[in-house]
């Protein structure tokens, strides 16, 4: 058995580096790197020398190994387990916790709140369309999925924007916390201001309940289970504040990413008006263009991927954007199709950390796209288009899109 090779010691074509995940021009627009290292090497060393990181690039191996969590588990080797971030948790913890989360958040929750979710995409895209355009994620999709996610937790607007703030330097200490290294630049204050927030929230939402008042919002659901002791307090709030950090980040790229495909391919509005399937339209950009690009495990033993030998501790990269355009199960997988039929895609994940608020996103781009087909007539790209870099290459799309857009003719 051979050690998966390095990337910077494999035959690169002259107009492509070596694969660097840390390489702010290769995060800007990773799509060539992942076409090259499927066909070529479809699991690689990268990173530091004394710490490496393999990537794994080809759809069979991505969904094999997310499908496998007794050889690719969740929590890192001497890592912590942080209560109620299911994404960290492996079995048997995992199953009965996302069973019992389930009752706070799934389908049957997030179609209680339709309508409001379709009230508050008109009320932010009808804005934009007034003001001729902007940019259209710090001017439509940062506040729509900052308003959804208040309305589903059931906070204010003001409070999700406090939790925004908080959410960088909550991010980076949870994650410091998961790998067991220590980061001297991340600080436990946000994350403990967080989870102090959404515990006081559930005890006015109890307090509510007790005096008929109560309502039907996730924090009113975790407070029963909270105090029905099927969650602790840590868990429940542990929780609430995963579904925060995780839902309004990875929303809003992917609410740009629609918007962008809009502008950058016309005949893709007109598809729409013509009586094409937003949700159609939606599951092709989760393949084409997700805004998260790759899952992390770590290998529970020494095992081996596509013929090479993988340690046991090592961290393994899932890169679930590059599995979705393998033409080995998508054809012409470069473009994007809404009438695609064919393999399922990884745009959510797959396996038993298939992403929970899914339905969530779903819901809100799908009512999103139904309302600009119905109110837009152009959108054209009018200034600067600024990807998403930096960090540790989990998230893609784009912090800014500047676009013109004129209403439909009636």
């Amino acid at each position: 058995m051979t050690d998966a090779p390095w990337s910077y010691d494999l035959p690169w074509p002259i107009d492509l580096p070596p694969f660097d995940p840390f390489d702010l021009a290769i995060q800007a627009d990773p799509f060539r790197h992942y076409a090259w290292l499927r066909t070529n090497a479809p699991i690689v060393r990268a990173g530091r020398p004394d710490a490496p990181i393999y990537f794994v690039s080809r759809y069979d191996d991505v969904l094999a190994g997310l499908k496998d969590a007794a050889t690719f588990v969740s929590t890192p080797p001497g890592g912590a387990i942080i209560p109620g971030l299911l994404l960290m948790l492996d079995p048997p913890l995992h199953g009965p916790m996302r069973q019992t989360i389930g009752r706070a958040f799934g389908p049957r929750a997030v179609n209680t709140i339709e309508d409001r979710v379709r009230t508050l995409v008109a009320t932010h895209w009808d804005r934009f369309l007034v003001s001729g355009g902007g940019d259209a994620a710090a001017g439509f999709a940062t506040p729509l999925t900052m308003g959804v996610i208040a309305t589903v937790l059931g906070i204010t607007i003001d409070d999700a924007a406090q939790m925004r703030d908080w959410t960088n330097s909550a991010v980076d200490f949870i994650a410091t916390r998961i790998r067991g290294v220590v980061n001297p630049h991340a600080s436990v204050d946000s994350y403990a201001a967080m989870r102090a927030f959404m515990a006081d929230a559930m005890d006015r939402a109890a307090g509510d309940r007790a005096a008929g008042r109560g309502r039907d919002t996730v924090i009113d659901a975790l407070a029963v289970l909270r105090d029905e002791r099927a969650l602790t307090p840590d868990e429940a709030n542990g929780f609430a504040c995963l579904l925060f950090m995780a839902g309004h980040e990875t929303t809003t790229l992917l609410s740009v990413n629609c918007i962008d495909q809009l502008a950058r391919d016309p005949a893709a509005l007109w598809w729409l008006r013509a009586g094409g399937s937003p949700a159609a339209f939606v599951d092709e950009m989760l393949r084409h263009r997700p805004s998260v690009h790759r899952v992390t495990r770590y290998a529970a033993r020494a095992t081996m991927i596509a013929g090479h030998a993988v340690p046991a501790g090592a961290p393994v990269r899932f890169l679930i954007a590059s599995a979705n355009r393998d033409m080995t199960r998508f054809a012409d997988p470069e473009r994007f199709d809404p009438d695609r039929r064919g393999s399922p895609h990884a745009g959510f994940g797959f396996g038993m950390h298939i992403c929970m608020g899914s339905w969530l996103a779903r819901l809100e781009l799908r009512l999103m796209l139904e309302h600009i087909a119905a109110t837009t007539g152009s959108i054209v790209a009018s200034g600067e288009r600024i990807p998403v870099t930096g960090g540790a290459f989990a998230t893609s799309g784009l912090t800014r899109l500047d676009l013109s857009v004129s209403p439909r003719s009636v």
